[in-house]
Order: C-alpha cells, then structure tokens, then sequence
C-alpha cells in the first residue's frame, strides 16, 4: 500500500512477492526454476545489490555493520527482496533484517533504489545495541531523491516487525510538519520451493515488469492531477544515512 497525501491524495494497493532468505545461505536458493547469477524463470544477481559490482552481498552486509559498531549481537542477516523474474528487477527498497542467535532483530539496513539508476542505504538500529520492538519507530533524515514529485527534505520514519511467520515494514515520509506520504508492506510466508515459484508466477506473471510499469502509471496520474515535476539534484557523496534514534 502506498499512499501519497500531500498536495493531492494518490493511493494505491498492488499484490506483489518477495523472496526472504539467510545470506549466508545463499547457494541453497538454486532450484529447478531459481538460479544464482544466471538467466532462470527467476534468479538472484550478486550485481543488484550492495555496491551493486558483483561482489558478495554478505561481505558488504557484515562491513556496514562492523563500521557502525552495531555489528555484536548481530548473528543472521535476512534479505528481503524482489527476485529477478525472467531476467528483470527493479527493487525500490530492500531490507536486510539483522537479528542475533535468538532472532530478534537488532539492525535493519533498507537499500533504497530509483528509477535514475542511484541507490542510498538507511541504517536502523538502537544507539544501546539493543532489540528493535515491534511498535518501535525510527527517524532519518531523506538524503536521497526518490519520487521526482517530491523534494530532497524532511525525514522518514520506519517501523518494522520480522518474525518467523509475519514480516511488516512501514515507511512514512514528513516534510514542514506534515505527513506526506504513507508506505505498508506485509508479508504473508509460504515455502520457498519450486511449487510456490510457479504458484507465484502465475499468480502474478511478469511480477517485477509490473512494478516498474506501475511506478510510471502512477506518475502520469501524478502530472494529470498537476503536482509539479521536481528535476533530479545531484546525488550526495554520502550513500549511507543513519537513524538518530
């Protein structure tokens, strides 16, 4: 669910699935229809994540962890995700769940992508160290231009639940003390096998076609409801951001 409210209301509820999975387990994903780095019904690519050049996603995990000090407790990392689906992805945000040996989760880090090829990562966690709670919300300033329909200010609040049967993230936008945007996503867990694979495919074909051709549908309504178009600024040096909780 992603709703816009501010200057004009814009929602919109789209069936949609992820893959969710230990990265240290990576090479258990290949099946008869899921491949790791190479062309499958679906598949995973080192390449679209992290500095997005190949290189191992659990490496680059661990060392933003370890260069924040956040990394002790810290056990597991899931990753939340869109897999590729013949070939194709585009995620607009994934979600590294870090949790510690009893899987609470301790640390969230959320690589946001856009539509212009750049890519920010917010990192959550509690100053203390300590386990994120369910109704626990998150603040970080925006320092990463996403929609072109809104400007490079104000501050995001994240909020998430990871269980073993139930994932939950919501992402509120607020800019001059007003809410402007709301996001949900939930999760309800299925096995990851290839029946499910098939199921999800028919299900919802062409999956991650569907989303990059529903973000531009929803910028045309956009324009026709005359919400001013906002150029894209050049990116900051700086890629990742850090709650101030």
């Amino acid at each position: 669910m992603h709703k816009r409210l501010l200057p004009k209301v814009n929602q919109f509820v789209y069936d949609v699935f992820y893959i969710c999975f230990d990265i240290a387990k990576i090479q258990n994903l290949s099946t008869k229809f899921f491949s790791l780095n190479k062309f499958n019904l679906f598949s995973f690519y080192n390449k679209d994540y992290g500095p997005k050049d190949g290189s191992s996603i659990e490496n680059w995990a661990w060392n933003i962890l370890k260069n924040y000090q956040i990394d002790q407790n810290i056990k597991k990392i899931f990753l939340f995700t869109h897999p590729r689906v013949l070939g194709y992805v585009f995620n607009p945000a994934s979600f590294l769940f870090c949790v510690d040996e009893s899987e609470k989760l301790r640390a969230v880090i959320v690589q946001v992508n856009n539509t212009f090829g750049e890519s920010h990562c917010y990192v959550i966690s509690n100053k203390d160290g300590s386990a994120i709670s369910d109704n626990q919300w998150f603040e970080a300033d925006k320092e990463f231009h996403v929609s072109p329909f809104f400007k490079r200010e104000g501050f995001y609040k994240f909020r998430f639940i990871f269980e073993q049967n139930k994932i939950a993230v919501w992402i509120d936008y607020f800019a001059n003390e007003k809410t402007l945007l709301t996001s949900v996503i939930s999760k309800k867990e299925v096995n990851f096998d290839d029946l499910n694979l098939i199921l999800a495919f028919i299900k919802i074909p062409f999956m991650t076609l569907k989303v990059i051709i529903l973000i531009h549908v929803q910028a045309i309504k956009i324009v026709f409801k005359k919400i001013k178009y906002i150029s894209k600024p050049e990116q900051k040096n700086s890629k990742i951001t850090l709650t101030k909780n």
